[in-house]
């Protein structure tokens, strides 16, 4: 007779603000912080299969074990990091030099982007399979716009303003998610819209910190209140669980 052993599932794979990296099990309203970091991180974003990390200037390509796949110096403190699902999905923004960094298969690539009609500061880039990029880009008024550019020659194909979006945007799961005063506001393209409070006061402007954790988690975390989230999204829902910290849930 064989004892049957409980597999916890893995959910994804979240950073910390020690800048720790641990993977994260469990289920939604029951989450554990695994006691082993798989590394340290600046900036982490992460898919079921693969990863991206920035630490000390280095992006790298990373399976949810720790182990690197591929490595590129990019000399950028503050990288923006998108990833989807596969490998091949992977990106890094590199605003000090103009340049979108992807992974091809076997090595990163670099991409010289014509960034001059941007006039401010990209918060969210994915790549896309048809080999172009969106940027989302926000303005000093707060306002944000979306720029197509075709890869590989870097050229803008189109911009247009997100009229309901104010700050620094994410997007998952068909979801754009920006900050509000109490929390999370959460909108569609069809026009689905969902507010997710996260504090009883309000929180300071761009006080939230938003890394992926999986296809379907997103990893939130307060500057102001050292409180960490996860929030599960599809395509027709979305909920969200608090995350113990790293401390914790390595105690367990």
């Amino acid at each position: 007779m064989l004892d049957a052993q409980l597999v916890v599932p893995q959910l994804g794979v979240a950073r910390f603000s020690d800048g720790s990296v641990h993977p994260i099990r469990g289920v939604a309203a029951n989450l554990i912080v695994q006691a082993r970091s798989i590394g340290n991180a600046d900036s982490a974003s992460f898919s079921d299969s693969i990863g991206l990390t920035s630490t000390n200037g280095f992006v790298r390509l990373v399976r949810p074990d720790g182990i690197v796949l591929g490595e590129y110096r990019s000399g950028e403190q503050q990288p923006i990091l998108a990833i989807d699902s596969a490998a091949q999905s992977a990106a890094a923004w590199l605003p000090s030099k103009h340049v979108l960094v992807h992974w091809d298969g076997h090595q990163f690539v670099e991409v010289p982007i014509d960034d001059s009609s941007f006039v401010g500061r990209v918060s969210f880039v994915s790549l896309k399979a048809d080999n172009t990029a969106q940027f989302f880009v926000v303005r000093d008024d707060s306002s944000v716009a979306r720029f197509q550019v075709t890869l590989p020659s870097g050229r803008v194909t189109s911009a247009d303003i997100e009229p309901s979006a104010r700050g620094p945007v994410f997007v998952q799961q068909g979801w754009m998610l920006t900050q509000d005063a109490w929390g999370l506001i959460a909108e569609r393209a069809n026009g689905n819209r969902q507010t997710i409070q996260l504090s009883a006061k309000a929180l300071p402007a761009s006080d939230l910190t938003m890394e992926r954790m999986s296809n379907h988690w997103l990893h939130v975390s307060s500057k102001s209140t050292g409180t960490d989230w996860a929030l599960y999204l599809d395509a027709g829902k979305l909920y969200i669980s608090f995350m113990p910290p790293a401390a914790i849930g390595a105690a367990r």
